[in-house]
């Protein structure tokens, strides 16, 4: 009984040993429209930390979209900053992989 007891232990604590490591990719893209990278496509890798970011940047006029930009950062906040007639607003994910891929105004422009 005592390594049936053991056994289960092992597999319910295993999980969390072997896991704890691994890496979440983000996709990375300085000018993200429409559902297409257009400048700076590519891919990075968070080890720890909050993991993909994804930042849209609006213009005054209406709050028009003009661009999605996404990355990897150490130090993403889901946060609105304002810059004059320009508000930039961040979202975070991770745990899974290109979790930022399709986030922001750009996601109704998802091509498969």
């Amino acid at each position: 009984m005592d390594k049936f007891m053991f056994l289960l232990l092992l597999l319910g604590i295993f999980p969390f040993v072997f896991f704890q490591g691994v890496a979440t990719l983000c996709m990375v893209c300085s000018n993200f429209k429409k559902g297409h990278c257009l400048r700076g496509k590519g891919n990075c890798t968070m080890q720890q930390g909050p993991g993909c970011r994804t930042r849209d940047f609006f213009l005054f006029h209406g709050w028009y979209h003009n661009h999605t930009e996404l990355d990897c950062s150490d130090s993403c906040m889901p946060s609105n900053f304002y810059f004059g007639d320009m508000k930039i607003s961040s979202s975070c994910c991770k745990g899974q992989d290109f979790c930022n891929r399709y986030q922001g105004k750009g996601r109704e422009w998802k091509i498969n």
